[in-house]
């Protein structure tokens, strides 16, 4: 059972997304208002705080955060946000930039890449490669790469290490993600029961993103869907999910794919938690999961 502030949380994300998910037009309308109201730039009190560089590769807009620090730089770590691949991050995702950036004495680049409906997953895809293929490069600065993401940007971040292994280049050496979508048709009977309760997701919002973003390719195409993807290269894995999310029942599979596979992967599900529950940082339960992330990170960085 999670804390009494978890349960408040999962409340208020059920009044203010909820419906937002539950019907094609609910979902055009946010959409619609998220491009009015939305600004991708760095707040200014994280500007106040860390040094900030804004430059662009591929199809992205990039911040690079650094801690004002004479000390040098010890991990780089590029962040994927969520949002469906529909909508632009949100504060929480600046929050825990500027904590990683800060705690592991680390460059932290969030990517702002193209959404759907105005452009189609594949289109996103080949935006964040070469982004990917940069910071992989082992002509870098030797500092370990790190990728960090949550929801839909989780499970592009683990597509883009996927490719990078099929192909035989270079990827990070250790993913850490928050409620990845693994799986993109959303057909398994327990993910349509757990939608049900989940105070967040539901599915008629997913498969109206589904049919933004996959015009041109299958749902269930590796590059879509990581659970059907190789993984018996997969780097080093740190995984959070909530026990109350519909996600959750693929993500299980896909731990236990990479397990039979005899990976290195860590799991944790927070039981009573909602969907990226450690971005909510009102939460005792997120607090205590970057600090298991930040270990876990720091795991990376004498590799």
């Amino acid at each position: 059972m999670g804390s009494w502030q978890a349960y408040l949380g999962s409340w208020m994300v059920w009044w203010r997304f909820k419906a937002s998910l539950q019907s094609t037009k609910a979902l055009r309308q946010r959409i619609e208002n998220d491009r009015q109201t939305k600004s991708t730039r760095p707040p200014a009190h994280l500007e106040a705080q860390f040094i900030i560089e804004e430059r662009h590769l591929g199809g992205c807009t990039l911040y690079d955060v650094a801690p004002k620090s004479e000390m040098p730089n010890q991990a780089r770590i590029l962040y994927l946000h969520g949002g469906c691949l529909l909508f632009e991050l949100d504060a929480v995702h600046w929050q825990l930039v500027g904590m990683l950036a800060e705690r592991l004495q680390a460059v932290v680049t969030m990517a702002i890449f193209p959404l759907a409906p105005e452009h189609t997953l594949m289109e996103i895809f080949d935006a964040v490669r070469p982004v990917y293929e940069d910071f992989a490069l082992p002509s870098q600065e030797k500092t370990p790469f790190f990728v960090v993401g949550d929801s839909t940007g989780a499970s592009l971040g683990l597509s883009l290490t996927q490719d990078a292994l099929k192909a035989g280049r270079p990827t990070a050496s250790r993913l850490a993600f928050m409620s990845p979508c693994v799986e993109f048709t959303f057909l398994n009977p327990e993910t349509r029961e757990a939608a049900k309760t989940d105070p967040w997701l539901d599915i008629p919002g997913f498969e109206e993103a589904v049919r933004y973003l996959c015009p041109d390719v299958s749902p269930d195409d590796s590059r879509v869907s990581p659970l059907y993807g190789d993984v018996s290269k997969l780097p080093p894995t740190l995984i959070f999910a909530g026990s109350t999310e519909m996600l959750t029942p693929d993500i299980r599979k896909f731990v236990a794919k990479v397990v039979e596979q005899g990976r290195e992967i860590e799991y944790v599900e927070g039981e009573g938690l909602m969907h990226v529950w450690p971005l909510i940082q009102f939460i005792p339960e997120a607090r205590e999961a970057v600090d298991k992330m930040v270990r876990w990170l720091e795991l990376g960085k004498g590799v």
